[in-house]
């Protein structure tokens, strides 16, 4: 085995491990392996892990309350008003607003607004991108190296 190839290897066991961790805080009654790995995917491909966790769960569980994402991902109502609102800047929920019927607040209610296939579009572009950009660095640092060595 290369270098190359250890140092790769080592790094991908050191991203899993690390995903693991973080996803291990999924409300285990309401998440199955799939969505788990899923998540755990998302993360190492740069998504946010909240952000995956909240699409994940709009994906498993449908249209959801605010509280019904907090109670599923297991995180806090800030939480899940950041991750709503980066999910609906990048169109892929969609926000059904509920009068109150009296004078309080309307509720909201979330539910994905393209295919589970189409919402990974953008993480999949920016896991892309970013590998396009490890590999001009790569080539860049072989270059350089090549040049230190003649």
């Amino acid at each position: 085995m290369s270098v190359n190839n250890s140092y790769t290897e080592i790094s991908a066991y050191s991203i899993m491990a690390s995903n693991q961790e973080l996803v291990a805080e999924i409300d285990d009654s309401d998440s199955n392996v799939d969505s788990k790995e899923m998540v755990q995917l998302l993360v190492s491909l740069g998504a946010e892990l909240n952000t995956a966790k909240a699409l994940i769960c709009l994906h498993v569980h449908g249209p959801s309350k605010s509280s019904d994402l907090q109670e599923r991902c297991t995180y806090s109502k800030l939480d899940v008003s950041i991750d709503i609102k980066k999910l609906n800047r990048l169109q892929l929920i969609e926000i059904i607003t509920v009068p109150s019927g009296g004078r309080g607040r309307p509720s909201h209610t979330y539910q994905l607004a393209v295919s589970l296939n189409e919402a990974l579009i953008p993480f999949r572009q920016q896991a892309i991108e970013r590998l396009n950009i490890l590999q001009e660095q790569l080539s860049r640092l072989t270059d350089l190296t090549n040049s230190v060595i003649e």
